[in-house]
Parts: structure tokens; sequence; C-alpha cells
């Protein structure tokens, strides 16, 4: 029996032994007692430069176009809303909530013709500035003018 006390003690001690060899010693950048962090860029690379975020350069000035806005078309209950003014060329994003196609046809010339389904489509504006009567082709009664300036 005596034997087996021995065995059992030397067990229990290697046992606790690698429990505090395994807890004791981390991984750098690992949690824990005894544990180191990474270290940050600037002290992996003392000399790298600190970063910076400048304003982007401004478009505004002398000579130059301010961004136009988004140009939208909404049509809803057999009614073209939005977009009344939009800029030359300007791409412009409609959406029918109707359960019908419609169509955004400029009334003379072939200026812009969009056959919009159910969901979303769009339509380049014209690049030359004036004023654009339009209509449905399927539902005469709808009607809107878009201006390009």
């Amino acid at each position: 029996m005596k034997a087996n006390t021995r065995t059992g003690s030397a067990l229990g001690l290697a046992a606790a032994i690698a429990v505090l060899v395994l807890s004791g010693c981390g991984t750098p950048g690992t949690s824990g007692s005894g544990t180191t962090a990474n270290p940050t860029q600037a002290e992996q690379f003392p000399s790298a430069p600190a970063a910076t975020t400048e304003p982007a350069p401004s478009t505004s000035g002398p000579g130059s176009t301010p961004a136009a806005a988004p140009a939208k078309i909404l049509i809803k209950g057999f009614k073209y809303q939005g977009a009344e003014t939009v800029s030359p060329g300007a791409t412009v994003s409609v959406t029918n909530e109707d359960t019908e196609a419609h169509t955004i046809t400029a009334d003379t010339g072939d200026a812009f013709d969009a056959n919009i389904q159910v969901g979303t489509g769009t339509f380049t504006a014209p690049v030359e500035p004036g004023t654009y009567p339009y209509h449905c082709n399927f539902h005469g009664n709808m009607k809107g003018t878009l201006t390009v300036k």
C-alpha cells in the first residue's frame, strides 16, 4: 500500500507542477499574468510616420462645378414625384411603387424614353440645359417636367 501512496503523491505533484507551468507561462500578446502586450506600430517601427487625416481637396472654387445631388423620381399612385431639376447628363434614379410598369418619355424629340418596371430603374438626363415635359406612354394622365440646369 505504501508504494501506491508514493505513486499517488508523485502523480499529484506532477499534475500541480504542470498546472503551474501552464498557467504561469503565457504567450506574448495573450491575456493573463506574466504576459507582455504586442508592441505598437510605433514601437516596432520607430521611424514610421504618424497617420494623419487631411480633408479632401475642395472642388468648389472658381471655375469648378459643385457635385450634383442625386436625382430621384418616385412613381406612386400613377403620379410622378421629385427630381424636377437635375444637372446636365445626370443619372436619374426612378422608383416605381405602383403595380404596373410606366415610362418616362420626353414629349418631344428623343431626349429620354425609359421603361420603368415595378421596382427601380434609371435614365440619363439630357446634356442640353432646358425644360423637358414628359409623360407615361401607358397612362396618358401621367405628366411631369424635368428641368436641366
